[in-house]
């Protein structure tokens, strides 16, 4: 395991469990959702409005020192305070990456330590144990870099793999035009033709895009890009996207998709 830059076996530790049923635990994957509905009039059936998530991935891990390394299985204070230093007191949430033996690929997940314990043996600490919480119900996938040199009215296709198949992806976008452009237009036409306007680009100018946050941004100095944006952030459905310019440049995606994973 691995927070931020905080990595287990640099220190001659592993994670374990002091529980002798944990082959057979159940475990919370923050899947809860609440139906958003309305009753109209009389009708004893209510109008379904929609649905919102309201948990998280709260994992939980154990820290010991792994066999392998060392005769000396119980931590000292000094040990105790490194881990606590490491991992406690920041502020936001930080990636951890879990390693096991078999997996399909290797998942990051956006944590923050809500709580720790020790658990002792005659007196001596044994193990350090992590309650954590995560930026919401996913795992996420690795950052994946995508570029592409669009000729005027050619269509690409870009995927999206996600496995929450009814949001949109939102990803960072960067926009090169190698010549100036009145009026750029993106359209995604399998979001019901979607379309990105952003006007007045000059030449070289690099646009840069984060659909997330719903920030704009010009390399060029001063200049307030959102007075000339329809406020269309680029976004992506679930699988193929295919999305025309109708002027030549380069777009670069970055983003990482989520991942249905629970906790491994």
């Amino acid at each position: 395991m691995m927070i931020d830059n905080f990595k287990l076996s640099d220190y001659g530790m592993m994670l374990a469990s002091f529980d002798s049923g944990a082959a057979n635990s159940e475990e919370e994957l923050g899947m809860d959702q609440e139906t958003v509905e309305e009753y109209v009039g009389q009708n004893p059936v209510p109008v379904y409005l929609g649905s919102k998530y309201t948990n998280k991935l709260r994992p939980q891990a154990t820290i010991v020192k792994n066999p392998c390394y060392t005769d000396h299985i119980y931590f000292t204070e000094h040990e105790c305070r490194e881990i606590l230093r490491q991992l406690t007191g920041f502020r936001g949430y930080r990636s951890m990456q879990i390693y096991p033996f078999e997996f399909d690929e290797l998942l990051y997940f956006r944590v923050r330590v809500t709580g720790v314990s020790c658990r002792k043996i005659s007196g001596k600490v044994a193990g350090i144990l992590l309650q954590m919480e995560c930026d919401s119900q996913f795992a996420w996938s690795k950052e994946f870099h995508i570029s592409y040199n669009i000729k005027a009215d050619e269509v690409i296709r870009v995927y999206n793999t996600s496995d929450d198949l009814y949001n949109y992806l939102l990803p960072e976008v960067t926009i090169t035009s190698p010549a100036s452009v009145s009026s750029l237009e993106l359209t995604n036409l399998s979001d019901h033709n979607w379309t990105t306007v952003i006007s007045n680009i000059s030449k070289n100018e690099i646009i840069t895009m984060d659909s997330r946050n719903e920030i704009l941004t010009s390399s060029n100095t001063g200049r307030i890009v959102m007075n000339d944006f329809n406020m269309h952030f680029i976004r992506m459905v679930s699988g193929e996207n295919q999305i025309r310019s109708n002027s030549n440049l380069t777009l670069a995606f970055r983003f990482r998709v989520p991942r249905k994973a629970g906790f491994l």
